[in-house]
């Protein structure tokens, strides 16, 4: 009797997403701020984002015959 049972395949997907963000900072000088928004600080809001561009980059299916 044949086993029919079928191995999963990996298929990998990979999703380029861009998200712009504007930080407010309140601070006495530019080199200030600077320092502020490198450390983390600040009020960020996103305000625009792609949604998403995806493909399948890796499908086994097309390697077989």
């Amino acid at each position: 009797m044949a086993n029919n049972k079928q191995e999963d395949k990996e298929y990998i997907f990979s999703n380029t997403v861009t998200i712009t963000e504007e930080t407010g900072i309140f601070a006495k000088t530019y080199e200030e701020a600077e320092e502020i928004y490198l450390r983390g600080g600040g009020t960020t809001d996103q305000v625009w984002n792609s949604g998403g561009d995806w493909e399948c980059i890796s499908n086994p299916d097309d390697l077989e015959d």
